[in-house]
């Protein structure tokens, strides 16, 4: 499984800039004793040819075998991941697999820099969530030889290996779980909408399901990191803009956690007034009151699969899916 990618030397990158290894050296690990003019003649030249430095080299000289596992994930910010986390953890079985996790927060660009810091430590694999991706990053990867393991999503041409569920099938369940529960003016209410690109797939197969069956469909979206205080903004933002919506589905269980708490601070019945439908069936979700309606979601079975991946001889490409699967509870 050991990536084969060479990528730019530093004495390539000291002929293009027109100066010595050392300096070039220098410019990257002690940019404080070198001139700004150098400084910007190395920079130019590590940006014009793609160089990303081999850290590892310099730290683990003459030590054993290095089975870094590089993540790059968009959020800890609730516990979404963790499930994942663990899947992945407890399942390896191979000896010496060392995870290491930078985070997105959804912006392309520090996924960018999070896969350039991991490539300099030249592990053999990377672990990245979706498939949506700044468009430097695979190719970087591939110039490197380093295996691309996605996940959480669905498509049919892979990068390489993708683990993941269908994010437009999730949507298109819960449309239809609300109208066949007899709901005619539903809402779709997310945070962090336009640059999760996941998300953004399951409002536009919900929306869609519901036009299909001559349903109107509100969206709301909130630019905030998923959390209880953001299901209470797009609960008072829905019900204020759209006052006859009677079916809300959430991006995530906290923000639908957080609306079900404003209903009942408001005195709003749920599901008479409003019903409330969650996503990933979050360890709040079976426990507040009434119990929250959710679409379950194969976290933990994703990082499982890609331990299972891992222990193997080799890891073989391809596309691995999960299914989703709706929860109703008393909010529906």
């Amino acid at each position: 499984m050991k990536g084969t990618g060479k990528g730019v030397t530093l004495a390539e990158v000291a002929r293009h800039a027109g100066v010595s290894s050392m300096t070039v050296s220098r410019a990257l690990n002690r940019p404080d004793i070198v001139t700004a003019q150098v400084r910007e003649r190395v920079q130019a030249a590590v940006d014009a040819l793609g160089y990303i430095p081999n850290r590892m080299a310099g730290t683990l000289a003459g030590g054993g075998p290095v089975r870094l596992l590089p993540m790059v994930l968009p959020t800890l910010h609730h516990s979404v991941y963790v499930p994942f986390l663990e899947g992945v953890q407890r399942g390896l079985t191979q000896p010496g697999w060392q995870l290491a996790i930078d985070l997105t927060e959804y912006d392309p660009q520090r996924e960018w820099r999070a896969a350039q810091q991991f490539l300099s430590l030249r592990p053999d694999v990377m672990v990245l969530a979706g498939t949506d991706h700044d468009p430097r990053v695979l190719p970087a990867l591939r110039r490197f030889g380093v295996r691309i393991i996605e996940v959480m999503d669905a498509r049919p041409d892979p990068a390489d290996l993708l683990i993941g569920y269908d994010h437009a099938q999730a949507g298109t369940m819960a449309a239809r779980h609300l109208i066949e529960r007899g709901y005619r003016h539903l809402a779709y209410a997310s945070c962090l909408g336009v640059g999760d690109a996941r998300n953004a797939r399951r409002m536009q197969a919900f929306r869609a399901e519901a036009e299909r069956c001559g349903v109107p469909c509100a969206a709301e979206n909130v630019e905030e990191p998923s959390s209880i205080e953001v299901g209470v903004t797009l609960l008072r933002r829905l019900l204020t803009r759209e006052p006859g919506v009677d079916a809300i589905y959430f991006s995530n269980d906290d923000v639908a956690a957080g609306a079900l708490f404003e209903c009942l601070r408001q005195g709003l019945s749920v599901p008479g007034r409003v019903a409330i439908l969650g996503h990933n069936d979050m360890s709040i979700s079976a426990h507040v009151h009434p119990a929250l309606s959710t679409v379950a979601t194969p976290r933990e079975e994703i990082g499982a699969e890609v331990a299972r991946r891992l222990n193997a001889p080799t890891l073989k490409g391809g596309l691995v899916t999960f299914p989703c699967e709706l929860r109703p509870r008393q909010t529906t």
